[in-house]
């Protein structure tokens, strides 16, 4: 039991006093730009629970495609449609975050269920 303790308490204070440094994480800032998804697909499963959306993105020259629930890590529901119009041909808004302060994720890509506009 002594040995158990022990040993607790060295992994505890050995995870705790790491390298001194940044820290990792927040408060992190981004700047966000804003690029055109068109609707190519949609896809669900049989009762229709879950609904995927495939779209088209242009960015930096490049065109490619991504899924809704690839970015936003959920699917789609029959409300999300009807409440946001979603359809084949529809273009919407992928949301492009850079960081500009702090160590937290890079680059986050993320699907808006707005319309898109041009800035």
């Amino acid at each position: 039991m002594k040995k158990l303790l022990f040993l607790s308490l060295l992994l505890v204070f050995g995870c705790s006093h790491g390298p001194k440094g940044e820290m990792v994480g927040g408060p992190c800032s981004y700047k966000t730009t804003f690029h055109a998804a068109k609707v190519l697909e949609l896809l669900s499963n049989a009762d229709s629970s879950q609904i995927d959306a495939v779209f088209e993105v242009e960015m930096q020259g490049t065109t490619d495609t991504f899924t809704f629930q690839e970015l936003n890590n959920r699917f789609l529901t029959l409300a999300d449609l009807d409440s946001t119009g979603l359809a084949v041909g529809a273009v919407f808004s992928l949301a492009e975050d850079e960081i500009t302060s702090g160590t937290c994720t890079p680059h986050i890509l993320h699907f808006k269920l707005v319309p898109f506009t041009k800035e």
